[in-house]
């Protein structure tokens, strides 16, 4: 795994109880405005096996244990890495949640890769209006579109939260309205729209 940040400490900003995010290089999508460029514009990585990440990671399991928390896998997109972090998933004991933030922007076979393995999704849909995110990221929101009713479809819902920013120039309050009413319903109940600001 190419792991570009380990965050310790997180209080219920990245999944339940206390959290350590890891910040994992490589993205699909070239968002206007990323809030973590150095995943894409730099080589500045540590290599680490999944058995090497999670030696690290449990030196805060009495955090985890005490609060219910855990890690949460972000990036960039976590989900390139999806076989190591089954494999993480196995490592950890079973009190130790695994999180993992997206966009959906993967093939489908990186989504299932994971499904039995992590404990909860924060997915960073943008906007559902294929024009707008495609002038935001860069890419299709096909690969999106079509894993999100994935997961509807398999009675996935209550394992995520979705995430909707307003992003200044892109979308509007009538455009996160309406992605709001299409996350509504695919049966997300968990949606957290929010201002997103640009740095």
């Amino acid at each position: 795994m190419r792991v570009q940040a380990i965050n310790r400490h997180r209080f219920t900003v990245d999944g339940k109880g206390i959290t350590t995010l890891v910040g994992l290089y490589g993205c699909p999508l070239r968002c206007r405005y990323c809030i973590n460029k150095d995943i894409l514009s730099t080589a500045r990585y540590r290599e680490m096996s999944p058995g090497e990440l999670a030696k690290e990671l449990m030196i805060d399991y009495c955090y985890f244990l005490a609060t219910g928390g855990g890690v949460t896998l972000g990036g960039g997109e976590s989900l390139l890495y999806a076989g190591e972090i089954r494999e993480l998933k196995e490592l950890l004991p079973d009190k130790v949640n695994v999180n993992v933030e997206t966009s959906l922007n993967v093939d489908r076979r990186n989504l299932e890769c994971v499904l039995d393995s992590v404990d909860h999704m924060i997915i960073d849909v943008k906007t559902l209006n294929p024009a707008v995110y495609e002038s935001y990221t860069g890419v299709s929101l096909q690969k999106t579109a079509e894993n999100l009713r994935y997961l509807s479809e398999r009675k996935l819902q209550r394992k995520c939260t979705v995430r909707i920013p307003e992003i200044p120039g892109f979308t509007s309050e009538a455009d996160i309205a309406r992605t709001r009413e299409e996350i509504l319903r695919l049966g997300f109940e968990d949606i957290d729209a929010f201002k997103y600001v640009v740095r």
